[in-house]
C-alpha cells in the first residue's frame, strides 16, 4: 500500500507534468497550491498567487463578445457562492501587450470525508482551436458571401435574358404573324395556313413561359405578394393539388434582392412538394409588417424525416437555407401535425448586413 509520503510526491509530480493550468484556492478564494501549466497560460508566477485572492491578482478576463466578464459570474465565483460545478466555461484572457489568450475553465469543489476543503480551477489554452474555428468562420462566411454574389448576379443575367427573349424574340413571331395573316387575307387561302398559325401561336406561348419561368414580370410590376399567389394558383392548376393563401398585415416595401430571395424559396418550397410530399391540400399563409416577413407553407403529404432532411440528400432543403442566410433570415423546416411537412421562413427587413449594398435593383 503506498503510503501518504509517496502519495503527495505522485500527486505533485502529476500536476506539474500536465500542460493544463491547476490552480487551487481555499474556501475563501485564496490560491493555496498552483502548476506550472498555470503559470504557463495565465502568465503570473505562482509564487505571485500564493496567499491571494484568485480575483486579485490582476488578471482581466473578456467573454467571447468581447465585454468584460463579471466577477460574479466568473467559474470559481460560481463555485465558491453555490457549491455547483462549471464546466467548459470558454473566456479570453486579457493582456495590453499580447493577443487575447482563450481558455476553457472547470471549476468544482474538492471534499474529504464529505467536508469541501478547496476548490480546484482547472483551464486548458484553446488560443489555437479558436482561431482555427474563427477562419472557419470566416471561411464559411466569405463562402456565403459568394453565393449570395452569384445568386444576385444569376438574377440580373436572367432578368436580361428574360427582356431581350421577350423584345426581340417575342416581337419577331408576333410580327411575323400579323404578316402572314395580311398575305393569306389577301390570297384568299387561310385554311391552308391553319398549321403554321397554330405552329406561330404554340412558339409565342413558349416564348412567353421561358420569360415567365425567367423572371416573372409580376414580381416586378405587382409586388411579392402578387406573385406568390399567382405561383401557387399556376402550382395548383397543374397538380390538382387544392391550394389556400391567407394574408395578414399590408405587404411593405420590400428591396427586390429580398423579393426576388422570397420568392425562389417559395417556388422551391413548392417543387419539393410536387416531387416528394403527396399532398392534397397546401396552406400558405403570407404576414407581412415594416420590420419583417413571415412566410409559412404547410403540407398534409407523407411528411419529412427529421434525420433524412439533416443529410446529404437534402441538398435543395441546404440551398433554400443559405439562401434564407443570405437574406439576413432564416429557414425552418419540421413535420406538421397531425400530418406532413411545415416550412416557415422569416426574413427581416431591418437588416444590418452592409452587404445588401452591392445588389443593386435587378432590371
Amino acid at each position: 500500500m503506498v503510503g501518504k509520503p509517496e502519495s503527495d510526491g505522485m500527486y505533485r509530480a502529476a500536476i506539474e507534468a500536465l500542460a493544463d493550468g491547476i490552480v487551487l484556492l481555499d474556501p475563501e478564494g485564496t490560491v493555496i497550491d498552483c502548476n506550472p501549466g498555470a503559470e504557463s497560460i495565465l502568465g503570473v508566477s505562482c509564487e505571485a498567487m500564493l496567499g491571494n485572492k484568485f480575483t486579485g491578482i490582476g488578471l482581466d478576463f473578456v467573454q467571447e463578445n468581447g465585454a468584460p466578464y463579471p466577477k460574479k459570474r466568473l467559474p470559481h465565483a460560481i463555485t465558491l457562492g453555490t457549491g455547483k460545478t462549471c464546466r467548459n466555461v470558454v473566456m479570453g484572457l486579457s493582456r495590453p501587450d499580447s493577443d487575447t489568450t482563450w481558455i476553457r475553465v472547470d471549476s468544482e469543489i474538492l471534499s474529504s470525508g464529505g467536508h469541501p476543503f478547496a476548490i480546484l480551477v482547472s483551464f486548458s489554452d484553446i488560443s489555437l482551436r479558436k482561431r482555427h474555428q474563427e477562419e472557419l468562420q470566416h471561411s464559411y462566411s466569405a463562402l456565403r458571401e459568394l453565393s449570395f454574389r452569384l445568386q444576385h448576379a444569376r438574377e440580373v443575367e436572367r432578368a436580361s435574358v428574360a427582356r431581350e427573349i421577350h423584345d426581340e424574340l417575342g416581337s419577331v413571331l408576333t410580327s411575323i404573324k400579323f404578316d402572314l395573316s395580311w398575305a393569306v387575307e389577301k390570297l384568299d387561302g387561310k385554311g391552308q395556313f391553319e398549321e403554321i398559325f397554330k405552329a406561330l401561336d404554340g412558339a409565342i406561348q413558349s416564348v412567353k413561359k421561358i420569360c415567365t419561368d425567367l423572371r416573372p414580370a409580376i414580381l416586378d410590376d405587382l409586388g411579392l405578394l402578387a406573385a406568390i399567389e399567382w405561383q401557387l394558383g399556376k402550382f395548383g392548376r397543374k397538380t390538382g393539388i387544392r391550394c389556400k393563401i391567407e394574408t395578414r398585415g399590408s405587404e411593405p416595401a420590400v428591396p427586390q434582392d429580398v423579393a426576388t430571395g422570397i420568392f425562389r424559396i417559395f417556388q422551391e418550397t413548392l417543387t419539393n412538394i410536387a416531387r416528394h410530399a403527396d399532398a392534397a391540400n397546401v396552406r400558405v399563409r403570407f404576414q407581412a409588417n415594416e420590420k419583417d416577413i413571415l412566410l409559412t407553407v404547410n403540407d398534409d403529404g407523407k411528411g419529412i424525416d427529421p434525420k433524412s432532411s439533416a443529410g446529404s440528400k437534402s441538398l435543395g432543403i441546404l440551398g433554400m437555407a443559405e439562401r434564407a442566410q443570405a437574406l439576413g433570415g432564416a429557414l425552418v423546416v419540421h413535420p406538421a401535425k397531425p400530418r406532413g411537412t411545415k416550412v416557415e421562413l422569416s426574413i427581416p427587413l431591418e437588416r444590418r448586413t452592409s452587404r445588401r449594398a452591392i445588389a443593386s435593383s435587378i432590371p
